[in-house]
């Protein structure tokens, strides 16, 4: 049984990571299947997953894929550093498990996020943050050209997924949560 009261305190960012994982890990558990088969809840998941799948396209194109790569391996790399999963919320962690990833019982590294892997990000819906931010070293390497059009990529992404986490969270208070 799912505890309407905590879920209602854990949707926020204000809790560990872990304790926000477990909270969503006991919805997709309840409801799951229920939100899989909900049209509207599925049409939004697959066309956050378009946007997614378009970011990732146009970041490998212009680039950012292999100088994040390369500042991670040789400069340290500071962008998916330990505290940004703290951003996340219960609904965000719920659409990740909607797509079918799965959670790192502790980071990989200690000093970076917690869905940071051998391989970058572990997760397929990242927060905004994430999402949007572009260091000095990616603005001063890329082709204006190819920084605008990734923009535009970003926006379409982000919007996609806050529609999608608005309609969950609507979906889940119908439920009583």
């Amino acid at each position: 049984m799912i505890d309407k009261y905590s879920i209602k305190l854990l949707i926020g960012t204000d809790y560990p990571i872990l304790e926000k994982i477990r909270c969503a890990e006991r919805l997709f558990n309840v409801y799951g299947r229920e939100l899989l088969s909900d049209k509207a809840i599925m049409s939004l998941l697959e066309i956050y997953r378009q946007t997614i799948q378009q970011s990732w396209i146009q970041m490998k194109s212009t680039g950012v894929i292999a100088e994040c790569t390369d500042c991670a391996a040789n400069d340290g790399g500071s962008c998916c550093g330990k505290g940004v999963e703290d951003h996340f919320d219960v609904a965000l962690l719920l659409i990740n498990l909607l797509m079918g990833c799965r959670f790192p019982s502790e980071p990989w590294d200690e000093t970076g996020c917690w869905f940071l892997g051998k391989r970058g990000c572990g997760i397929s819906a990242r927060h905004v943050i994430c999402v949007n931010y572009i260091c000095k070293r990616l603005y001063s390497k890329l082709e204006k050209s190819g920084l605008r059009l990734l923009q535009e990529k970003i926006v379409l992404e982000t919007d996609a997924g806050f529609a999608l986490e608005e309609s969950i969270k609507k979906w889940l208070r119908n439920k009583g949560l």
